[in-house]
């Protein structure tokens, strides 16, 4: 009867101290949490960014790159209007003279 009384009480108690364990490690879960959260809305605050130097001016640097040759754009005639020729803008001009 002892015997089991024992074994009852040990059972008894090992169940405790995992209960325990359990919320104390929940405690610390969410306090880790909360500290996380708490740590990110610290984060989001915008904050003044400063101003540059202006102690020297700029002087931009030469582009070493070539300027765009333009081309006259190809517009899409379309087949279906059946357009055999077309004029170009000085001669159109010359007709209606």
């Amino acid at each position: 009867m002892l015997n089991t009384y024992y074994s009852r009480y040990q059972v008894a108690e090992k169940l405790s101290l995992a209960e325990q364990y359990k919320l104390e490690k929940e405690r610390l879960q969410k306090l880790e949490e909360e500290e996380e959260l708490r740590r990110l809305r610290k984060e989001l605050i915008p904050k003044a960014q400063p101003l540059p130097y202006f102690d020297r001016p700029f002087i931009p640097r030469r582009s070493t790159k070539h300027p765009t040759i333009p081309r006259e754009p190809k517009f899409h005639l379309p087949q279906h209007k059946k357009i055999k020729s077309c004029m170009s803008w000085s001669d159109l001009y010359a007709e209606l003279q």
